[in-house]
């Protein structure tokens, strides 16, 4: 098996996990009556989902060719990084917006998405840096 499928069934089957931990836990929150709390959880599934997409977009771009398999590995990790690159910079600007006019419910859901996307972010350089160390 090559190195881009063993990354992709490693870390889908991780995102995967996290998705239903925490679709679980926004489902137990509604139960307790935080209905805030809940949408927190399901802000977090949205943003992994939209970088769960972006991988696969990635995949099917970059490693499905012919090329040699170190090649479409690092082809695959420019190409799935840059998302982390383009997709966050208008929440970033949001955050800055809503902080500058006191709108605090905003600004924190533009940090929420913004500390899923980088914990998204790091967790797929864990399972690349693995798979760079079994080679």
């Amino acid at each position: 098996m090559e190195r881009c499928e063993i990354l992709k069934e490693e870390y889908i089957k991780q995102v995967q996990e996290l998705i239903n931990n925490w679709k679980d836990k926004a489902i137990k929150l509604r139960k307790q009556g935080a209905e805030d709390d809940a949408i927190l959880e399901n802000i977090k599934v949205n943003v992994i989902d939209i970088f769960s997409k972006m991988f696969d977009i990635s995949y099917n771009k970059v490693c499905n060719g012919k090329d040699e398999d170190d090649i479409k590995l690092d082809n695959l990790y420019e190409t799935y990084l840059e998302y982390f690159n383009k997709i966050p910079k208008s929440w970033i600007e949001k955050r800055e917006k809503d902080k500058e006019h006191g709108m605090m419910k905003e600004y924190y859901i533009e940090q929420i998405k913004l500390e899923t996307a980088d914990m998204v972010k790091n967790l797929f350089l864990d399972h690349y840096n693995k798979i760079c160390e079994d080679e």
